[in-house]
């Protein structure tokens, strides 16, 4: 949130009405810690084979955030996908500071998620953008990443690119953290 409060002021001070998604994940010995904002994901792909999601999309259409926006005196309307009054595809955001103030139409509040690694038996962790998953199921992408782990980024290049050349018309950033290679 505090994040969030110096994006919304530089934003403000340039009359800069963008924002972003944002997930994380943070190592704490076995414990994997995810926390997201808004339609950037994390996906585990464990070593029996098995996808996990790690995080939930903050979409406007889900009961608890149309709530919350309505409760705040918003609305969402349907435009091709589910947008906060009209505009966000996304409930959740750092910065958009339009649709924070005077309402709290948007918020920057995370979700935050805690695994233990060992009950997953996990291999790696593909966090990206909604670039990436608005081509790429879950499934999709972890099946990619087992194919291409050995890949000096261990494939997060190349699962950028494959997004590009599948259509993807936002922004593509991925990330893979190999557990594996941790050793854990």
């Amino acid at each position: 949130m505090a994040v969030d409060k110096q994006v919304v002021q530089h934003c403000k001070s340039r009359t800069d009405m963008s924002g972003t998604t944002a997930v994380i994940a943070l190592l704490d010995g076995e414990l994997l810690v995810i926390g997201n904002v808004g339609d950037s994901r994390a996906v585990m792909g464990d070593l029996k084979g098995s996808t996990i999601p790690l995080s939930f999309d903050h979409k406007p259409n889900q009961l608890k955030e149309r709530r919350r926006i309505k409760e705040a005196g918003g609305f969402i309307t349907f435009s091709g996908v589910w947008r906060v009054a009209g505009i966000l595809a996304t409930s959740r955001a750092l910065g958009d500071f339009p649709l924070k103030e005077p309402r709290k139409l948007v918020t920057a509040e995370p979700d935050v998620l805690t695994f233990s690694l060992r009950d997953h038996k996990a291999h790696f962790v593909i966090l990206a953008t909604d670039g990436l998953w608005d081509v790429f199921s879950n499934e999709e992408a972890v099946a990619y990443i087992r194919d291409h782990i050995h890949e000096s980024d261990f494939g997060a290049k190349s699962l950028c690119m494959s997004a590009y050349y599948r259509g993807s018309q936002d922004n593509i950033t991925v990330a893979i953290l190999n557990i594996d290679k941790l050793g854990l």
